[in-house]
């Protein structure tokens, strides 16, 4: 069975990575920590490049988004628009094919089917 994740605090990671660099054993300080080594060195070599720490997940979404529900809502309203616009043509051309069908078997003056025309190439 996978082992949850755990998050840690930024409290706790800054202090794991002070421990390091006091001089305390990755090894000994994982396993004291419960934390996989891998782990310690990715928060080490965060400090070192000067980025902060940081709480794991997803970082959160900027204020300044528009939420997602008035992005959907246009989206929508957009959509049924072109379903309303596609309906109108296929209706269209449904009655002017229906109606050349029609003015064909007129022309025929047998009622049976007229064949297409001849293309002239």
């Amino acid at each position: 069975m996978k082992k949850a994740n755990r998050v840690f605090s930024l409290r706790f990671k800054a202090a794991a990575v002070q421990r390091m660099q006091a001089g305390e054993s990755p090894s000994a300080l994982s396993r004291e920590l419960n934390v996989r080594r891998k782990l310690l060195y990715e928060w080490r070599d965060r400090v070192l490049a000067g980025q902060p720490l940081r709480r794991a997940g997803r970082p959160k979404k900027s204020p300044d988004t528009e939420p997602p529900s008035d992005r959907t809502a246009d989206r929508v309203k957009e959509l049924e628009q072109l379903v309303g616009r596609l309906t109108l043509e296929s209706r269209f051309f449904r009655g002017a094919l229906q109606r050349i069908k029609e003015l064909r078997q007129q022309s025929s003056g047998t009622g049976a089917a007229a064949s297409p025309r001849k293309s002239k190439r």
